[in-house]
């Protein structure tokens, strides 16, 4: 959920710019289902360029 609201990227757009449905994307943002570092890892790289450090960092700094 980080990395899509610094792109401001709506769950839609990440799901559909990824390849996957929507409903699948908000089930893995909402933590329902577990989602491979595989595609953690993609998702940070391919849609919102950022890399897993830097969101990591910046949830670090909200709390």
């Amino acid at each position: 959920k980080t990395g899509r609201n610094i792109r401001g990227l709506t769950q839609t757009e990440v799901a559909e710019i990824y390849g996957v449905s929507e409903r699948t994307y908000q089930r893995w943002e909402r933590g329902d289902v577990r989602v491979s570092f595989d595609d953690v890892s993609a998702i940070c790289d391919q849609v919102f360029r950022l890399g897993i450090d830097e969101i990591r960092a910046m949830i670090d700094g909200e709390e």
